[in-house]
């Protein structure tokens, strides 16, 4: 479960630096691959998520609440991207994110709700 936390951590730092170089510091919606929607705020969360998860990824006890909690928030946020597509002008989450939002959310609840249900022997002590 570390190992997909740290991945996960990683790829969302990487991504939030790439949609900074690639679509500006700006609040104005802009298509990061031409498909998916993100702004200053956007970024900077997902930025912020990636540095969690790579700092949970160092024991299993992080790694099973980084991996509940933002894979429940990212599930709230893909449900709520079909509901409005930019709350508060703020964030965009419609059209496409909320499909990766979603799927997302399901890998990272999934590993952890697994994980949680495993005997506490079986787990790895580090």
């Amino acid at each position: 479960m570390r190992s997909i936390v740290k991945v996960v951590g990683v790829l969302f730092i990487v991504v939030a630096l790439w949609a900074f170089v690639d679509t500006g510091f700006g609040m104005e919606t802009s298509l990061l691959m031409g498909q998916f929607q993100v702004n200053a705020v956007h970024n900077l969360a997902h930025l912020a998520l990636g540095i969690w998860g790579y700092a949970s990824s160092r024991t299993d006890s992080a790694s099973g609440h980084y991996s509940r909690w933002a894979g429940a928030v990212f599930l709230a946020l893909g449900a709520m991207g079909f509901a409005m597509e930019n709350p508060l002008d703020l964030m965009p989450i419609g059209g496409a994110d909320r499909f990766l939002h979603l799927g997302v959310g399901l890998l990272l609840l999934s590993v952890g709700l697994v994980e949680a249900s495993r005997p506490r022997a079986s787990r790895r002590m580090r």
